[in-house]
């Protein structure tokens, strides 16, 4: 990913999460990743990945929400960042997209 940002990170010797933003190609995505003892014990498997992608087209009203110059994807991530930077990280970017009526796709395994 280009331009990527670490959101949050946990690292113990039951859990590890780690979630970052930034652009793969044009597009903005999300990224989570949690391994461990806890994730197995929760859901059955020893790890669970998650994303949200807002696709390039959809990207301007962002910019323009954000206050952000067009294009300036270092900006973006960084302002986004600003109230991402949390373990709650995927629910906030999903609820804030929901909200501004930004379209984006989702995924988990």
């Amino acid at each position: 990913m280009e331009h990527k940002k670490r959101l949050f990170s946990i690292n113990n010797k039951n859990i590890r999460v780690m979630i970052s933003l930034g652009f793969d190609g044009e597009d903005l995505k999300l990224d989570g990743y949690v391994v461990g003892k806890s994730v197995n014990d929760m859901w059955g498997d020893s790890d669970y990945e998650y994303s949200i992608t807002v696709f390039a087209e959809e990207l301007p009203k962002l910019y323009e929400l954000n206050q952000v110059p067009f294009g300036n994807k270092k900006k973006l991530i960084s302002t986004l960042a600003k109230f991402l930077s949390d373990n709650k990280a995927y629910s906030l970017f999903h609820d804030y997209l929901k909200e501004k009526n930004i379209p984006f796709t989702c995924f988990s395994y």
